[in-house]
């Protein structure tokens, strides 16, 4: 069904039927987005941080929304750290430079990443 055709109607998923893609920080996976669902509103994500690592500082134009299933870390902006653990909802500004850091050597920090407007297609 190609993007831009209307809506793709109510839908659920489980983690398994996403396809998580490698990258230099861990693996991301859509859930939800414009070139799945066709949303235009919010795009949301699966991610892992692998142990002990963290991705570059960064910004883009969405509001962003973190929300912490496993491990621990730190959400870092120029207004601090800001300490992520199970349950934490961590908010980011749109437009605003942040990076996020598993600090466990051993695990994996896992998040939904929830983004508004959906933006480009991520990677």
């Amino acid at each position: 069904r190609p993007l831009g055709s209307g809506n793709m109607g109510h839908m659920s998923l489980t983690e398994k039927d996403v396809a998580f893609t490698n990258v230099a920080w861990g693996r991301t996976a859509t859930v939800f987005g414009p070139e799945n669902v066709d949303s235009r509103f919010v795009r949301i994500k699966i991610t892992e941080y692998a142990p002990g690592s963290g991705h570059q500082l960064h910004r883009h134009p969405e509001e962003e929304v973190l929300f912490v299933l496993e491990g621990r870390g730190i959400s870092r902006t120029a207004t601090g750290d800001r300490p992520m653990f199970p349950g934490t909802f961590v908010f980011v500004p749109a437009d605003t430079d942040h990076t996020t850091i598993n600090l466990d050597p051993d695990r994996s920090l896992r998040a939904v990443i929830i983004k508004s407007p959906p933006g480009a297609v991520d990677k």
